[in-house]
């Protein structure tokens, strides 16, 4: 069944967040964009889980002095088991601005995003990076 037009925005707006607040260097409002147990796999050697590993991410974009970008596209967004569950996949093409611009990597996302009472929260995002 196609996703509802009310949860494909909620989704896409969700990951646009994610991608302002992660590039804001906003790490305590971007964990709230996760569930408890979300998990990050593909940007480091292991997957990171849960609020204090999450955060590392953010450290990491934060490498760039708040010059890195993240733009997410081409997101595409199926039910999982019930429609409490969206599987959406996506490309986050991310630049780094810090000596005028440059590419910095193309990540394919595959994420569970996952309803909890009135919100839609990341509950596992795998990132396969195309180039570094």
């Amino acid at each position: 069944m196609p996703v509802s037009t009310d949860d494909y925005v909620a989704v896409s707006d969700l990951l646009g967040n994610y991608c302002w607040k992660v590039d804001e260097g906003d790490a305590d409002e971007w964990i709230k964009l996760w569930t408890e147990d979300g998990t990050f796999a593909g940007a480091t050697p292991e997957p990171l889980v849960g609020p204090d590993q999450l955060k590392i991410i953010v450290a990491l974009s934060n490498q760039s002095n708040g010059k890195m970008r993240h733009m997410m596209g081409n997101l595409h967004c199926c039910y999982g088991e019930t429609e409490d569950t969206i599987l959406a996949r996506f490309y986050n093409f991310v630049t780094d601005w810090t000596d005028g611009g440059s590419f910095k990597v193309l990540a394919v996302c595959n994420a569970i995003i996952v309803r909890i009472g009135e919100d839609w929260k990341v509950k596992r995002n795998d990132a396969r990076l195309l180039a570094d």
